[in-house]
């Protein structure tokens, strides 16, 4: 006896149809975890090869050049910013700016004292706790290592 769909229906306790049954559903399983896994390789590539872009990403950026911050009248002296002495020792540009600082010049509003002491702008790391690379960053009360006259 056949089915309408060309399924051969047998008579002895429906081995057949329940074996092509248990064949079908496995192959069903089969084939959805071989889906998440090539999901998975697939997704732990990309992100292996997102990690590598970014390390290299960093390497060739072109710093700019140093500048002078501007200078209140109450300065003991001007500071001049070096994006090459702050990268030798964080490594990426994420770490100051888009956290502490804005990426455009003078766009993270004035650069006073009185931010820094609230822990704004430079005064994030520059507050006598933060260490990078087992190193201490020197605190705000050492004038003369970023003013100078």
């Amino acid at each position: 006896m056949r089915a309408s769909r060309g399924t051969r229906w047998s008579t002895c306790s429906g081995s057949s149809g329940a074996a092509r049954g248990r064949r079908e559903r496995r192959r069903g399983r089969t084939v959805s975890r071989r889906s998440a896994r090539l999901a998975l390789l697939t997704l732990a590539a990309g992100l292996g090869l997102l990690l590598l872009a970014d390390g290299a990403s960093g390497a060739e950026v072109k710093l700019p050049p140093d500048f002078p911050i501007r200078k209140s009248e109450s300065s003991p002296g001007q500071v001049t910013f070096s994006h090459a002495r702050h990268v030798a020792k964080v490594d990426t540009c994420s770490a100051c700016h888009m956290r502490d600082l804005k990426m455009k010049r003078d766009a993270s509003g004035p650069m006073t004292m009185a931010a820094l002491e609230k822990g704004k702008l430079c005064g994030a790391c520059h507050d006598g706790k933060t260490t990078l690379r087992g190193t201490r960053v020197f605190p705000l009360d050492q004038c003369d290592a970023c003013h100078k006259d």
